[in-house]
């Protein structure tokens, strides 16, 4: 039974922000034009994914998963701002912000994993399809 319909454009944004971090993370060399500029973009979608969802009550998720929502985006801006600093002369080549950089990438896989973790833990144990959400906009009990 049908219980959530999840608007296109969230859909959109969800799969733009994985597909982006996808390749900065495992596929594009870091520092070149192409991994900042799509870093921006990672961004930019997170951004514009807060706004319109600002007010909108989200049921589709358990109490805990959304801290791990709120680290992954704060991770994603964390990457935003480090990564245009790195790109600004007077930062270019520092050490500490490189470390920073990479200690967020790293923490933003960790919380990718426990993201993905718990969409198959509630698949499992409740048996759940919340999943399904990101791809038919559906969810069924």
């Amino acid at each position: 039974m049908n219980d959530l319909k999840l608007p296109l454009k969230f859909r959109l944004l969800h799969w733009g922000v994985a597909f982006i971090i996808i390749l900065n993370l495992f596929i594009l060399e870091e520092g070149k034009q192409i991994h900042r500029y799509l870093g921006y973009a990672c961004v930019a979608f997170v951004f514009i994914r807060l706004l319109i969802s600002k007010g909108r009550k989200v049921s589709h998720y358990n109490e805990k998963a959304k801290y791990v929502y709120w680290l992954m985006w704060t991770a994603i801006g964390g990457l935003g701002i480090t990564g245009f600093l790195m790109g600004l002369d007077r930062f270019f080549g520092n050490q500490l912000l490189e470390d920073i950089h990479e200690i967020i990438s790293n923490s933003l896989i960790v919380l990718i994993v426990a993201h993905l973790g718990g969409v198959f833990i509630d698949a499992y144990k409740n048996k759940r399809k919340t999943w399904l959400l990101m791809f038919t906009g559906e969810k069924f009990k």
